[in-house]
């Protein structure tokens, strides 16, 4: 099994932009290059096209930067509970080798829908990631052992911005600003970031926000010995009190009482 450690979604860099890891990325990782690069990997250099994947070894030093004024690409960062090479081998795919594979629009959609559920907290979201992992490379070894090619589809610039977004909620909930202000940095109205929004994950944006200043609230109180006003403020509330509302709507049990229950292990959702 394949399990993704980090991902991000149509990231862009400007003119300038390149990656230098000297003794490799620590991990597999795999691109999907969406604009004309050079890429040197253990030494060889390569002239990468748009529409092509790259997938670098652990330990394999790695320089590459746009050839244009910017470079986007899809990532993530993967391991297998298995032999490594071994997996990548037997599903045709080469390491530490561009693979140009045209258009790349299906996959990068993937990438999208596994990028939003790596974020959410949303119930069976680690198990969607990893069938969508699994397709992803049954996908990508179809396409590399058949030559198969995939028919462009339409740039979809919303839903990149809404993917940043859900990441952006639930990697910082203490960080961010008011709806409005985020529909002001979107330049859109604050109605049409929610219809977008439910559109493309099925629930509002507020909805998200708060689940994602629970879900780390959580993680502070079985983690830390922090106040409970403490707690309140790393999770982005400006009152304990609102805090505390929130918290016992969504969990059924006020910060306090949760801590106690998973301190000792007594603690389940029917309790």
């Amino acid at each position: 099994m394949i399990k993704i450690g980090s991902i991000g979604y149509n990231c862009s860099h400007p003119e300038g932009f390149y990656v230098d890891w000297r003794t490799g990325p620590g991990a597999y990782i795999l691109l999907l290059v969406k604009t004309p690069a050079i890429f040197r990997l253990g030494g060889e250099e390569f002239d990468v096209k748009p529409g092509s994947v790259v997938v670098i070894s652990p330990s394999t030093p790695t320089f590459y930067k746009p050839t244009g004024k910017e470079y986007t690409d899809d990532w993530f960062y993967f391991e297998t509970d298995g032999d490594n090479e071994k997996i990548l081998t037997d599903l045709g795919i080469s390491v530490d080798r561009p693979m140009y594979i045209g258009a790349i629009d299906v996959f990068s959609t993937m990438i999208f829908e596994m990028t939003v559920e790596y974020y959410s907290s949303e119930p069976y979201h680690s198990e969607i990631v990893e069938l969508y992992t699994d397709i992803f490379f049954k996908r990508l070894s179809r396409v590399l052992t058949t030559k198969l090619a995939y028919k462009p589809g339409l740039p979809d610039e919303k839903r990149t911005a809404l993917a940043q977004l859900r990441a952006r909620i639930y990697r910082s909930p203490a960080e961010l600003p008011a709806v409005t202000a985020i529909a002001e940095e979107m330049k859109i109205s604050v109605s049409g970031l929610e219809h977008l929004y439910k559109k493309a994950f099925g629930t509002s944006v507020i909805s998200d926000i708060v689940n994602s200043r629970v879900s780390y609230a959580k993680k502070l109180l079985m983690s830390t010995k922090m106040q409970i006003s403490e707690v309140a403020e790393k999770s982005g509330y400006n009152s304990c009190y609102s805090f505390m509302r929130q918290f016992k709507q969504k969990v059924g049990v006020t910060p306090t009482a949760f801590r106690k229950f998973t301190s000792y292990g007594k603690w389940t959702a029917e309790e």
